[in-house]
């Protein structure tokens, strides 16, 4: 006897376990154990006894387990001798890290080089040093490293909320035997020793030995690759390894190796954890950013060509020394930060932070995100496929009446009303044919582990007077073999061995199913009668009757097998199919489980959202209407149909109902498959809930897999994108608000950013080629930036979602990120800023003289004797040189040179009355001696040169208070802006919910207060603006709000004109976006198409041949074949009716003889009973 060939597995020794041998007070040191489970060394096993000889070398038991005491039997000395079953953590980012990677952006590299060389050149020549040409290098380094540490600030936040997230993932409860109880721990708590047990749909968590099987199949693709599914039994493989997940069965399976000394421990060492891709809305984003930042550059290019042209044709031809003063330098770095402002980097940072803030926000409603665009796919949502049980109803389940061996009884009967036999019957179907188990808190509850079906019959028995885990650990020893529930034979089994020797078979499950496999009924007496023809409708006409009062139907019967069959097949017990045939029923139970009472509201607030609510269900079809009406998803225009018939359903058929379809029961999970499928290729945004094993294909297919928290098996979990920790469907309601609030985050952010990118961009430009001064400097467009980029997208990603997002239609799969309504916004936001931006620069400056700029007449005419005195130029000389610069033509003046304000005309008219002021300067200054370079001219040339040279800064010096208005109301107009941005719709209440946006206030009373630091303190300097007084304080505020009632103004104007200017609604649809609406009619036109030939699978339809045969293939590409295998559609008022004898396996319906009874298969419309 040996482990099966399998790939080498690479040994060697575990430092870690030789270091725990020192302390190990247990016969078998951590090292050997751990050896023998790396190497699946059976040989070994054999030696120590197998799973026995280990439980006792590791002081355990098989059959109850560790205990809670503190000595060697004990979890925690387990724990400290074998480890615990976690794994060590992956370091969070450093910080330094994080700065490194935000300097790593290309812009904010030349940024820096720049600034550094401004810096030097400011500091190195003496006329830059004299005008502290170094400053604005240094604000602008400054700048860029604060923008460098709060993006790395960000990112490093972001990055440790998601690893706390993230831990979360791994976080699952198993089923372990403690003290001979069977309870629920945290994954994290199982330690060496252990027995734990493992049920279909189970994720394993750490690595041991089979102990019984239940035919236990695993999937280990995980670890080996390998796609089969391997069996597992104690004798022929029983190694079981972390991180593989059951595929069917169940089994008990002793504990060897946890946490980084199991195999997926030591895999997962070995390699890197992967990085999250970018999201739908995040690709969607960086292409928004990379075209308006390609429209940036060629701006920043534009500008500085203009500038530099203009500078080499003033400078005639450019001059070295003031390469540094105002000229090329100074022209690169606007440039380099037009470029910055102009490229939205906050666009992702936007997604990122809403995500990572609504990710924390979703746990706290029960929604724990495992795909990050899943957060915002469920925003737009057209369809939710829901399950019944646990998700719309409460899953605490209930037996209300049941039939007992012949005798219908309204409530739960007595035991004395029962037959001592026919209460053993139930005693060991409902307590064997069971993997559930109830915990008792001690505040009288109960709390239900495990399927709430299995529950409820368990609870049935305590009614009864009977301990299920009495009869469990009876009987423990005589189960011979288990069938577990699959959705496919909707029943579970157990095979047990009766004291005579005997085997009886003990079944349950759905009671339509399970009746059309039995023969006979149970009688009060004892005695049975055969299942007729006529029995059979009665029966079923009992369930349906049942089911039509919302009850789930479970039908138990039992069936004896001889011990030995010399006509039985060796393999006969294999297959479930054989086995639960012939059988004998004795009870049917009807099983209440209430509508959650918040359920029918949030169905309501799906339907308003334009979302269509579907349920899909394994219940019969009768019990599936009743919910649905209860729940408000079925109503008289809409389509209940089953399973089977939505199967056999040509597409041409099919296709025109699936707008109707509210409700598909008894369905497989093929057939919720085919329905995402179907929808998807609508153009459907459909997510999907589940909770089985089977659910996984449906829930990967979906656009957003909702998995159930508490019912959910691992795998789908595994499988889904969210997962609903407390199973209710106002939860689901809850993730598409959500998602709505992300998307509408960063819409607002883009309405936001875009309107200053524009600003920007066109202000640059004005000033560049009209000419005077730009609107903003260097380091006010990178504070400008900062706001945008940082602050403005923590503020608004950070907004709360409001119950209105509801009210909206979903966005469908292809909408645009930026709507019509959007560019309104983005261009009346820009518009407005432009006007009050050109107003002060261009306006001011010609109205009021408090603003007026510095022109080069008044400039030689006033401010010369000042500007010569500090240059060192005596008296005498300021009042002889400035008149010949002002009024002679050197430069200025040259109007006024034959008049008394030119101070040579007089000594020229003394000289030679007949000449007048020669043109030549040294021709005129010298006038005696013309072709000598006298000393008067002399001072001249240098005083020109002077006041040249210090003509620029004196023209920006007095620009100063006019761009100090410019910089300060549009810093207010963007605050405003924000709060307007908060609706990005045609609402007018802009307010609505900031009492609640905490956030979004404090950062908006931030920015005021660093706005009023930077204007009224020494900082002003470093900005080259200067203090406001009251009065300009007063209009920057006025500016500032008044880009609210301009808004209001605005979306008032577009309510008023939109639905009058033609076609309202294709204006609407215009600036809205196009809707999900549009574009799954759109979709469904090529569907009705391909549906005309085609099935679902593909495949064509063959429809009826010439010589009459009735062929009619199903939407798997399958022939019925029963005799009547046709499909009649009625009207609204009828039901479709499916009558093939055989189903699609080919098999009867009643899974015995062809010529077994069969009741017709139904698509109800909701207006019939």
């Amino acid at each position: 006897m040996s482990a099966p060939p399998g790939p080498p597995e690479e040994t060697g020794v575990d430092v870690k376990a030789l270091a725990l041998d020192a302390n190990c007070p247990y016969s078998i040191p951590p090292s050997t154990l751990f050896q023998i489970n790396a190497d699946k060394d059976t040989e070994k096993l054999l030696k120590l006894g197998g799973a026995a000889g280990l439980a006792d070398a590791l002081n355990t038991n098989l059959h109850n387990g560790l205990s809670d005491s503190a000595d060697k039997s004990g979890v925690n000395m387990h724990r400290e001798a074998y480890g615990p079953n976690t794994f060590p953590e992956k370091p969070p980012p450093s910080f330094l890290s994080m700065l490194i990677e935000a300097s790593k952006d290309p812009m904010i590299i030349i940024l820096l080089i720049v600034a550094v060389v401004t810096i030097v050149l400011g500091a190195a020549v003496p006329e830059q040093r004299a005008h502290n040409g170094w400053s604005e290098g240094l604000a602008v380094l400054g700048t860029a490293l604060i923008v460098i540490f709060i993006g790395a600030g960000q990112d490093y936040s972001k990055e440790l909320q998601f690893q706390k997230l993230n831990k979360l993932k791994d976080n699952i409860d198993v089923k372990v035997t403690r003290g001979g109880r069977q309870v629920l721990i945290p994954n994290t708590e199982v330690v060496v020793g252990d027995v734990l047990f493992l049920d279909t749909g189970d994720k394993v968590i750490a690595d041991g030995i089979v102990i019984d099987s239940q035919g236990l199949v695993l999937d280990e693709a995980s670890l080996t690759g390998e796609s089969d599914p391997i069996k597992k039994d104690p004798v022929h493989d029983p190694w079981v390894r972390s991180g593989t997940t059951v595929n069917e069965g169940s089994g008990h399976v002793l504990v060897l190796a946890v946490g980084p000394h199991s195999e997926w421990g030591k895999t997962m060492a070995l390699v890197s954890e992967a990085g999250d891709d970018q999201t739908p809305l995040q690709e969607q984003l960086t292409d928004v950013a990379a075209k308006v930042s390609k429209m940036g550059v060629l701006v920043a290019v534009v500008c500085f060509l203009a500038l530099l042209i203009k500078w080499l044709i003033v400078n005639k031809g450019g001059d070295v020394k003031k390469i540094n003063d105002n000229g090329p330098l100074q022209f690169l770095l606007y440039a380099i930060t037009i470029t910055v402002v102009s490229i939205p980097e906050g666009l992702p940072l936007a997604v990122t932070l809403t995500l990572a803030y609504s990710m924390k926000k979703m746990m706290k409603d029960k929604n724990f995100v495992r795909v990050l665009s899943a957060c915002e796919t469920m925003g737009g949502a057209t369809a939710i496929c829901s399950d019944k049980t646990g998700t719309l109803t409460e899953n605490r389940m209930t037996v209300v009446e049941g039939w007992f061996a012949g005798v219908p009884y309204p409530a739960v009967p007595t035991p004395e009303q029962l037959n001592p036999s026919l209460l053993n019957l139930l005693k060991n179907n409902c307590a064997l044919n069971n993997k559930a188990f109830l915990v008792d808190q001690e505040n009288g509850t109960i709390d239900f582990v495990g399927n709430r079906t299995e529950c409820a019959l368990l609870v049935l028995l305590r009614k009864l007077g009977i301990d299920y885990k009495t009869v469990r650990d009876e009987r423990e020893a005589d189960q011979v073999k288990m069938y577990g529930f699959s959705s496919a034979r909707k029943m579970a089994s157990v095979l047990m061995r009766e004291p005579s020797g005997n085997l009886r078979l003990y079944n349950k499950g759905a009671a339509e199913w399970v009746l059309r496999r039995s023969t006979a009924l149970l009688q009060p007496d004892g005695s049975t009668i055969p299942l007729d023809k006529a029995k059979l409708e009665e029966m079923i006409a009992l369930v349906t009757s049942m089911a039509k009062r919302g009850l789930r139907c479970i039908c138990l019967t039992y069936r004896d097998y001889p011990a030995n069959d010399p006509t039985r097949s060796p393999d006969f017990f294999e297959d479930a199919d054989q086995v639960d045939n012939g059988l004998i029923a004795f009870a049917i139970v009807g099983i209440k489980d209430p509508v959650r009472a918040e359920v029918p509201d949030a169905v309501r607030t799906c339907q308003a959202a334009g979302i269509t609510v579907r349920m899909v269900t394994g219940d019969n079809i009768h019990t599936a209407q009743h919910i649905a009406r209860e729940c408000g998803i079925l109503t008289d225009d809409c389509v209940a149909m089953e399973g089977p018939t939505f199967r056999a359903m040509p597409a041409a058929e099919l296709i025109p109902l699936l707008p109707r379809l509210r409700v598909l029961a008894r369905s497989s999970p093929e057939d919720k498959l085919t329905l995402v499928s179907l929808l998807k290729k609508q153009g459907e945004v459909v997510a999907v809930t589940g909770d089985g094993t089977n659910d996984a294909p449906a829930l990967k297919e979906s656009d957003v897999g909702l998995a159930m928290g508490i019912a959910g098996t691992e795998v789908a979990k595994e499988a889904a994108d969210i997962i609903i920790l407390d199973d209710n469907f106002s939860s689901i309601v809850k993730s598409v608000l959500w998602g709505r609030c992300v998307y509408m985050n960063i819409r607002k952010f883009l309405v936001f950013q875009l309107s200053i990118n524009l600003v920007a961009m066109i202000s640059a430009a004005v000033g560049a080629l009209y000419g005077g001064v730009p609107p903003l400097n260097v380091l006010q467009l990178l504070w400008v930036n900062m706001i945008m980029d940082t602050l403005a997208a923590l503020a608004l990603a950070t907004e709360n979602p409001y119950p209105e997002l509801l009210g909206d239609q979903p966005h469908g799969r292809s909408e645009p990120i930026i709507t019509g309504l959007m560019y309104m916004h983005i261009i009346a936001a820009a518009l407005y800023k432009l006007f009050w931006l050109f107003a002060c620069l261009y306006g001011l400056p010609r109205v009021l003289d408090r603003y007026a700029v510095l022109g080069k007449d008044e400039y030689y005419q006033v401010t010369c004797p000042s500007v010569l005195k500090d240059k060192g130029f005596n008296a005498t000389m300021q009042t002889e040189l400035c008149p010949l610069m002002a009024y002679c033509g050197w430069p200025r003046g040259a109007l006024e040179r034959q008049t008394e304000l030119c101070p040579l005309f007089s000594d020229w008219k003394a000289f030679n009355s007949s000449t007048s002021v020669p043109a030549d300067q040294q021709a005129a200054v010298c006038m005696k001696d013309p072709k000598t370079n006298c000393p008067l001219n002399q001072e001249l040339s240098k005083a020109q040169k002077v006041m040249d040279d210090n003509y620029d800064y004196e023209m920006l010096q007095s620009y100063k208070p006019a761009l100090s208005v410019l910089f300060n109301a549009f810093i207010l107009s963007q605050v405003s802006n924000a709060f307007v941005s908060r609706r990005i719709g045609l609402e007018c209440n802009f307010f609505k919910g900031l009492a609640t946006s905490h956030i979004f206030n404090g950062i908006m009373i931030f920015i005021t207060a660093l706005q009023v630091v930077i204007m009224q303190t020494p900082i002003s300097f470093i900005f080259k603006v200067a203090p406001l007084n009251g009065p300009e304080w007063g209009a920057c505020i006025a500016i500032g709000i008044g880009a609210i009632p301009y808004s209001w103004a605005v979306r008032i104007l577009a309510g008023a004109v939109l639905p009058v200017a033609g076609n309202s609604s294709n204006w609407l649809a215009g600036l809205r976006g196009s809707r999900a609406s549009n574009i799954t009619a759109a979709g469904a036109a090529p569907m009705r198409q391909a549906a005309k030939t085609r099935t679902l699978s593909g495949r064509t339809t063959s429809g009826r041949s010439q010589a009459g045969g009735g062929i009619t293939k199903t939407l798997s590409g399958r022939t019925m074949s029963g005799p009547n295998a046709n499909i009649a559609v009625a009207n609204a008022t009828t039901i479709v009716n499916y009558s093939a004898v055989k189903t699609l396996s080919g098999k009867s319906a009643s899974g015995g003889p062809s010529g077994g009874a069969v009741a017709p298969l139904q698509v109800a419309w909701a207006g019939q009973p």
